[in-house]
């Protein structure tokens, strides 16, 4: 016969053991969680430092100082990997550029040259960061890899859009939206040109006069459009 007393302490014992294993499953989930984060990080790194060709599951394993059988049970494939990169960057990518414009976010404000040229400066920077240079080799990558084609030409497109969104939110009164596009694309295709001009001599330098040179381009575009500080 089991007492009473015994019965509570059982009781006590079973309740107090449950919640461990609550805690546990909590545990297990952050872990998981932070192994997936750690080997995001990773492969951004070898993509940055190795390149597309190079990066393999064993390597991005080495890099994140898991076991192969550890980035296995998270990513079973080289490709899903790659698909989870492509998805974090282009979450980070637009959350980047998003910070970079807020500080011309101003629809009220006119233009000067001077706020013309660190928003310039600005999107220099902005293509320079790793997350814009990561993206960068897996979408030079995808032009002859069409499993990876497939991952990121939807992502690229959703980006398109959302940038220029953000550029049309920041002068919602400037009518000629063509006009618009074009400055905005004049930006773009000059930053993206520059930045993957790694072995241009004297980069830094002529980084700085051509940034010069379009922002008195823009000025001009700006002042038509009636948005230049008079």
């Amino acid at each position: 016969m089991v007492s009473g007393t015994t019965t509570k302490a059982v009781g006590k014992k079973s309740a107090s053991s449950s919640r461990p294993q609550r805690n546990e499953k909590g545990w297990q989930a952050e872990k998981s969680a932070l192994t997936r984060t750690a080997i995001l990080e990773a492969t951004i790194k070898c993509l940055l430092e190795l390149g597309y060709a190079n990066t393999t599951t064993a390597l991005i394993a080495n890099y994140a100082g898991l076991s192969r059988g550890a980035m296995m049970h998270h990513f079973p494939s080289r490709m899903s990997v790659m698909k989870a990169v492509v998805d974090c960057l282009h979450v980070l990518r637009l959350s980047e550029y998003r910070e970079v414009m807020a500080d011309i976010d101003d629809p009220n404000r006119k233009l000067t040259l001077k706020a013309i040229n660190e928003s310039v400066e600005a999107a220099w920077h902005y293509v320079n960061v790793p997350s814009f240079l990561a993206y960068q080799e897996l979408l030079s990558a995808s032009r002859t890899d069409a499993e990876l084609r497939h991952i990121i030409e939807p992502v690229e497109k959703d980006f398109e859009k959302q940038f220029l969104d953000t550029a049309k939110a920041v002068f919602p009164h400037w009518k000629n939206l063509a006009g618009l596009e074009a400055a905005h694309d004049l930006v773009q295709f000059l930053m993206k040109g520059m930045a993957l001009s790694h072995m241009s001599v004297r980069k830094k330098v002529r980084a700085k006069h051509v940034m010069t040179y379009l922002s008195e381009i823009l000025y001009n575009i700006y002042n038509d459009a009636d948005l230049i500080e008079k």
